[in-house]
């Protein structure tokens, strides 16, 4: 299984076994990878009905909702690391959502691209798509 080089590099940050939960999962291809690979206990949030299928077709458990509503439903600590990447940009109060995933989790990492790099911009003005 290949992941993008950022999704790699998260995978290099959890130990084995770790307790995950991935907020904006995606197609849960982060969450597969480190089921399979790393043996962690994983769950994600998916705001999109499309990424949470697909989540469900990779045998995952997941969960459709939307991280501006906050984690409620889970206690404090309750993850060893919860996973934040490529989703800040597009929330209307990032300051919220970080503090609700370092309360439920004892660890927060968080990933977003350099929209500044001449790529990304080029990218965007040829096609008027964020890259992927």
């Amino acid at each position: 299984m290949i992941l993008r080089s950022d999704l790699q590099a998260i995978t290099e940050l959890i130990p084995n076994g770790s307790k995950v939960l991935d907020l904006g999962c995606g197609d849960g291809a982060l969450l597969e990878y480190l089921v399979q690979k790393k043996q962690v206990r994983g769950r994600g949030i998916e705001l999109s009905e499309a990424g949470v299928l697909a989540c469900v077709k990779r045998g995952l458990s997941v969960r459709q909702g939307d991280l501006e509503e906050g984690l409620a439903d889970y206690p404090n600590a309750s993850f060893d690391y919860v996973i934040l990447s490529q989703t800040l940009p597009f929330v209307d109060n990032p300051g919220r959502i970080v503090r609700e995933m370092l309360r439920v989790g004892r660890q927060g990492i968080v990933s977003f691209s350099n929209w500044g790099y001449w790529r990304c911009r080029l990218h965007l003005l040829l096609t008027g798509r964020i890259p992927q």
